[in-house]
């Protein structure tokens, strides 16, 4: 009669409930090419390869005279593009995402690739966090050969972060379609920091996410407009500075005097070369001050970047007419004339 029996009735279940998946969004990848043919196979098949549901892909050629056509058409209807001239990089990426419909956009540039099951990880990372503007993560940086070489340097979110250097390596963004209705497209007055400009435009109010994974490879080599034009990208960058922020941050002034040491070493190897490098960075942040005239080059640049390109016909951008399903058209224009992208 004492002993304990056991209770014919259920006992209540206290663990979890095993959540429910969140269905994967749909995804529109774009890649901007000029003169890749190198590279774009791999960085094609790379998308392919994904396995990703009801993905999206047209790469946007800028009237290539290489082998970048002939390898576009051995995908035959499975890649959808174009071929002509364009407005540069950015004025492609633009166009490209008019004409794709997914709730997120990638744009994989054509000697980038995406590691395997990087769309899964990114789209599952957007899933669970619906009201995120922009999900980011990690990077491989490779060479020519597509070696790696060591991780980008990115880590989780901090908007202050953000000003003092650009941490978010781009082709490892998924960016929601509807923060680009909300902030326009990328900015085509600029040559090689629209990437950066544009997450400064979405950081100033909307929600970065970082997913902790590495999902893409960078490719760094020579003649990438990068490293070929570092000049100009840090000119770029003290007029994105002085138009998010009002002057350039110390670490951007510190890069543009690095920059000249790589130049001319000689004029810092000397008894006033302290000197010298601080006047060079105070040259680098009074240029790009914005209570200083800024020269008639840099406000049309500084005009154009109040004004970024739209989406929809409704905010004054007419989209492109519908291409073909999975047909490539390749433009007649001469292909001479198209701008590097």
């Amino acid at each position: 009669m004492g002993g304990k029996g056991h209770s014919s009735r259920s006992q209540p279940d206290h663990r979890a409930p095993t959540p429910t998946p969140q269905p994967l969004p749909g995804i529109s990848v774009i890649t901007p090419s000029f003169n890749q043919g190198r590279y774009l196979r791999q960085c094609i098949e790379s998308v392919r390869d994904q396995g990703y549901p009801g993905l999206e892909h047209v790469v946007m050629d800028g009237g290539s005279d290489d082998s970048t056509v002939p390898i576009l058409r051995s995908f035959g209807d499975r890649v959808r593009w174009r071929s002509g001239p364009d407005g540069g990089q950015a004025a492609a990426i633009n166009q490209g995402i008019r004409e794709t419909t997914g709730d997120y956009v990638l744009w994989l540039n054509s000697d980038d690739f995406l590691r395997p099951g990087a769309l899964h990880a990114l789209g599952a990372c957007a899933a669970a966090n619906p009201d995120a503007d922009l999900i980011y993560a990690r990077a491989d940086m490779v060479d020519g050969r597509g070696e790696r070489t060591r991780a980008y340097p990115t880590f989780a979110f901090k908007r202050s972060d953000l000003r003092r250097k650009c941490y978010v390596c781009q082709p490892s963004v998924l960016i929601r379609r509807a923060a680009l209705e909300r902030v326009g497209l990328l900015s085509e007055a600029l040559d090689l920091c629209f990437d950066y400009e544009l997450w400064l435009r979405i950081g100033r109010e909307g929600q970065l996410v970082f997913c902790d994974r590495v999902v893409a490879a960078s490719r760094h080599y020579g003649q990438t407009k990068t490293a070929s034009r570092r000049l100009r990208a840090l000119i770029e960058a003290g007029y994105l500075m002085r138009a998010h922020f009002g002057v350039a941050s110390t670490r951007w002034s510190a890069k543009w005097v690095a920059h000249r040491w790589s130049l001319d070493r000689s004029r810092f190897l000397t008894p006033w070369g302290v000197f010298t490098a601080l006047a060079s960075a105070k040259r680098y942040r009074d240029r790009f001050d914005a209570r200083r005239a800024p020269s008639p080059r840099g406000r049309r640049l500084l005009a154009a970047l109040e004004r970024p390109p739209v989406l929809h016909a409704s905010l004054g951008i007419t989209p492109a007419p519908e291409p073909k399903p999975g047909v490539g058209h390749e433009s007649s224009a001469k292909r001479s004339g198209a701008a590097a992208s």
